[in-house]
């Protein structure tokens, strides 16, 4: 895997601080954007995918604002004006139709950066996510709220070191698991299935039989909307697959995007 070049990105809010990792074996290679999920951060999320992932494709990873080296971010985390600060990025980079994937909260700002015109990626590849947190839209009301998300000590102190050190002792306490207890549908997304029948670029969904945040109605109801999709349901998994099954998502999305080059 190429050495990551750190690059920072001015917004409105801060910097967006990403890193891009050229294709080991062409110079030409299509650029691949990957967005992670809330709480973590570019590297932490998607690390375990990179070696696959940059064998072919020039990545783009950054951490989302207010995350990990990223500093400042949009009132309340709301991931529509986050989209519009990412977007910002992808234009300098030209990269406004590169593939896309995110996970989890990242696969919404995914669709939301289609659904809002502010990007035409060649492909879009959505893991472990949803098209709408709001029960009234998904006639889903999930166990866990996010206004209620616990977590164990280990985990906490572990996430913590991935935001802390490029902010302040108690940064990721006091404003990263803050901001994602007061999510709601109007700052996260609220998209319906119509605006998913929309796109008509090529969707790979990604998902586990068991997610406890988004049951596997979720992305069967997305996948019958979308035009031209390819649905991976596994079973036996639950959320944040690409902490849990790495090396299968890697070589599912090699495959999708292999196919559309």
């Amino acid at each position: 895997m190429s050495e990551p070049t750190v690059r920072t990105f001015p917004t409105a809010t801060g910097v967006i601080a990403y890193e891009v990792l050229e294709a080991r074996t062409t110079a030409t290679a299509p650029t691949l954007v990957l967005l992670h999920n809330f709480m973590s951060t570019g590297r932490a999320a998607w690390g375990a995918l990179l070696e696959v992932l940059n064998e072919r494709y020039r990545i783009l990873l950054p951490d989302l604002p207010g995350h990990g080296q990223s500093i400042g971010h949009p009132s309340g985390f709301h991931h529509r004006r986050m989209a519009e600060q990412l977007a910002a990025l992808l234009a300098q980079e030209s990269a406004l139709n590169a593939h896309l994937a995110g996970c989890s909260s990242g696969g919404m700002l995914a669709q939301l950066l289609v659904a809002d015109g502010l990007m035409q990626p060649a492909t879009l590849t959505l893991v472990s996510t949803t098209y709408s947190t709001n029960p009234a839209t998904t006639g889903y009301m999930p166990p866990l709220d996010p206004a209620h998300f616990q977590a164990g000590r280990r985990w906490m102190e572990a996430t913590a070191r991935l935001h802390d050190p490029y902010h302040y002792d108690g940064y990721y306490a006091e404003v990263v698991l803050p901001g994602f207890r007061r999510l709601r549908p109007e700052t996260a997304i609220d998209l319906h299935l119509s605006d998913l029948a929309r796109f008509t670029l090529p969707v790979c969904v990604i998902h586990g039989a068991e997610d406890e945040f988004f049951p596997i109605t979720i992305p069967q109801a997305m996948a019958a909307a979308l035009p031209n999709v390819t649905l991976h349901i596994i079973p036996g998994q639950s959320h944040s697959l690409i902490f849990r099954q790495p090396w299968r998502v890697a070589t599912t999305m090699v495959q999708f995007l292999d196919a559309h080059n």
